[in-house]
């Protein structure tokens, strides 16, 4: 069984190219530690289901093996590094690491049972993690909101043991996206284009959209064996269309893109959403399409 000290050891339209940038640490850190964080928390399992089919081939190409130490990046509510505490068995030790209090709250309560998976209010951009201590680093969705991806990836690759894995996903752009292409186009039909710009947070999930820049980043931090590869998955949005529209509504890209619409047009865009996602309304739900890379690399080898 892994102790507190061995888990203690881990750590010591759309927009332009040039819009999507990731924003400041200190301002992500901020919307993930407070509303944001919240939503996220009251649909979690939502968001669970939506990512599941993301989470089934991260899991299977991670490959995470009994004994191993791995760091998970971005762990949010702690769904995925439960998986791993499974993976690795009592022998190993999973230390999950993300910003948001309230989601690392839920992240605590869950792996009560699961004593070798910790979980760790940090940033691992700047985290002080402990030299050639960790088999792998796995994220799925996470690494994308950094400030300096190039530091933050050479963050990680020190803490790294030679070799050792480096794994994520990452959204392609947002043009690909059909979980949000399909109700935006339906809704410009009725309302003015939204206004993004760098204060929307939502707009780093993409600023690793393009591969040669992960390559590159990379590559730079001593990467080897650079793989980035395109997978899809049918993403859960609701219940029904008329769960999946509550759900749109209230999260920030809902209200970011209707912001500018008056109350007539925003009821016409809506409506023209819920039509169009009435044409993805599957028996147990409504799915639309989301598509990412998943990358590998490794750590030097010495």
């Amino acid at each position: 069984m892994a102790g507190d000290t061995e888990l203690a050891e881990m750590t010591a339209w759309p927009p332009s190219e040039t819009t999507r940038t990731a924003m400041d640490n200190a301002k992500m850190i901020e919307v993930w530690d407070g509303e944001v964080g919240r939503f996220w928390v009251a649909e979690q399992e939502r968001y669970a289901r939506m990512h599941a089919g993301f989470t089934k081939q991260l899991l299977a190409v991670a490959g995470p093996q009994p004994g191993e130490r791995v760091l998970e990046v971005g762990c949010g509510f702690g769904n995925f590094a439960l998986d791993l505490g499974r993976a690795t068995g009592p022998s190993g030790a999973v230390l999950g690491v993300d910003v948001s209090g309230p989601m690392l709250e839920v992240a605590a309560a869950r792996a009560r049972d699961l004593p070798q998976v910790a979980f760790l209010r940090a940033d691992a951009q700047h985290a002080d993690l402990s030299p050639s201590a960790l088999d792998a680093v796995i994220s799925q969705f996470g690494v994308m909101f950094f400030a300096d991806h190039a530091e933050a990836f050479r963050n990680i690759s020190k803490a790294l043991r030679p070799g050792g894995r480096l794994v994520f996903t990452c959204w392609q752009d947002m043009a690909k996206q059909p979980r949000l292409m399909i109700p935006v186009v339906a809704a410009l039909e009725h309302i003015p284009p939204p206004e993004f710009d760098e204060s929307f947070w939502g707009l780093a999930a993409f600023s690793l959209a393009d591969p040669a820049t992960i390559e590159g980043l990379l590559s730079g931090a001593g990467f080897t064996d650079v793989s980035i590869e395109p997978v899809v998955a049918a993403e859960y949005q609701g219940a029904n269309v008329a769960d999946t529209i509550s759900f749109m509504r209230q999260s920030d890209f809902g209200q970011v893109l209707f912001a500018s619409a008056d109350p007539a047009s925003a009821a016409r865009g809506w409506d023209a959403v819920a039509t169009a996602l009435a044409e993805h309304q599957a028996p147990d739900g409504v799915y639309l399409d989301g598509a990412a890379w998943l990358v590998t690399a490794r750590a030097p080898a010495s």
